[in-house]
């Protein structure tokens, strides 16, 4: 049972490294509604620099959660999808927004 426990903690501890930070949640948040390319990306997300936002798309597609294409326009474009696998996370994600808005509204008495 111990070890049953160890591994859960563990595998929270990988899903909260992969969704957690400034920016790879709201990454993939973004990312579940439709592909994006990165100049879209950036501006949605804000005050991100291009340099972070290149971290975090090339970890996110080095762990196959994303993938990268690259389309042959002029200027090249580039465009950003959830992979097949990574899609799974839509409904993770959609718990997390619930989980959010419930707590929303315990902490702060019904203003969300």
């Amino acid at each position: 049972m111990k070890d049953d426990k160890k591994k859960g903690v563990k595998i929270v501890a990988d899903v909260l490294d992969i969704i957690g930070g400034k920016w790879r949640g709201q990454i993939l948040a973004r990312l579940c509604d439709k592909p994006m390319r990165f100049n879209e990306l950036k501006a949605d997300l804000g005050r991100i620099t291009s340099s972070t936002l290149t971290k975090e798309l090339r970890y996110l597609e080095e762990i196959k959660i994303i993938e990268r294409k690259v389309i042959s326009t002029s200027p090249v474009a580039v465009e950003y999808s959830l992979t097949e696998h990574g899609s799974s996370i839509k409904t993770f994600m959609s718990l997390v927004i619930e989980w959010g808005t419930k707590h929303r509204e315990v902490v702060f008495r019904g203003v969300v």
